[in-house]
C-alpha cells in the first residue's frame, strides 16, 4: 500500500509508553529507558517533558496538554492553521521506536479498543489514508490469539502485535480476516460508521496488519 497522506483519525488517539519503559530527566537531558536500550531525546523542551509524564501513566489523549491543545485541534481538522506544535511533538515521539504504544479510543472516553504494541526496537509507527472503496486484506499468516486475557492480532516476522480491548475494533479485525474487503463493505456488514472503521482499518495497516492483495 503506498498511502498518498497521512490519516487523521475521527476518534481518539492516545498514546503511552510500554509498561516497562521510564523516563530519566534532569535540567538538560531527557532519557527514555526501555527494553531494547535507552533514547536520548534532543528536545528537552517542557512540552515534551509533560508529554512523556502523562504517557508514563497509561494511554491518554495528549491534546489534554494545555500548550498542545489548539494546534492538535487543528490537526484533527484537517490541519487548518498551523500545527508545528503538534508536528515537532509528533516528530520526537516517533524517534521513541518500540517503546512507543499508539492506541485508539473513541470520544466516550472509556479507554482504547485496540493498542498497536511494538516486538522490535526499531519500529516507527505511522498511518496511512486508506480510500472508503479500495481493496484491502490481512497479511497472510494474520492470526488472533490470546494474549494477557485480551485478544491480540499476531503474524511471523511483523514488527507489531495489534490488542483488541473489545468492540468495535474485534468485530472489524474478524471481518478483515475473511477475506478481500473494503472499508466500505466492512461497514455496511457491521453496521458502522465509515469513519470509525476507517480510523481501525488504518491503525492495523500502519501496524503493517492489512495490506492491499497481490494481483
Amino acid at each position: 500500500m503506498v498511502p498518498t497522506q497521512s490519516h487523521i483519525p475521527s476518534g481518539r488517539p492516545l498514546w503511552s509508553l510500554l509498561e516497562d519503559a521510564f523516563v530519566d530527566e534532569d535540567a538538560e537531558h531527557l532519557t527514555v529507558h526501555g527494553r531494547w536500550g535507552k533514547i536520548e531525546l534532543a528536545d528537552t523542551s517542557p512540552l515534551v517533558r509533560e508529554a512523556l509524564h502523562r504517557m508514563s501513566l497509561g494511554p491518554v489523549a495528549l491534546e489534554n496538554i494545555s500548550m498542545l491543545h489548539d494546534n492538535f485541534v487543528r490537526w484533527k481538522t484537517g490541519g487548518n492553521g498551523p500545527c508545528l506544535i503538534w508536528r515537532k511533538l509528533k516528530n520526537t515521539l516517533d524517534q521513541l521506536g518500540g517503546v512507543l504504544v499508539p492506541s485508539l479510543g473513541l470520544d466516550d472516553g472509556a479507554g482504547p479498543i485496540l493498542s498497536v504494541m511494538a516486538v522490535t526496537g526499531d519500529a516507527v509507527f505511522s498511518l496511512p489514508h486508506i480510500e472508503n472503496e479500495t481493496v484491502v486484506t490481512m497479511r497472510p499468516g494474520t492470526e488472533i490469539e490470546r494474549l494477557n486475557g485480551d485478544q491480540a492480532l499476531t503474524c511471523a516476522g511483523r514488527q507489531y502485535q495489534v490488542i483488541l480491548h473489545g468492540a468495535p475494533a474485534t468485530e472489524i479485525a474478524k471481518a478483515l480476516l475473511t477475506g478481500e474487503t473494503t472499508i466500505a463493505q466492512v461497514a455496511e456488514a457491521l453496521q458502522l460508521d465509515r469513519t470509525l472503521v476507517a480510523d481501525v482499518i488504518a491503525y492495523l495497516a500502519g501496524a503493517q496488519f492489512v495490506v492491499e492483495p497481490r494481483p
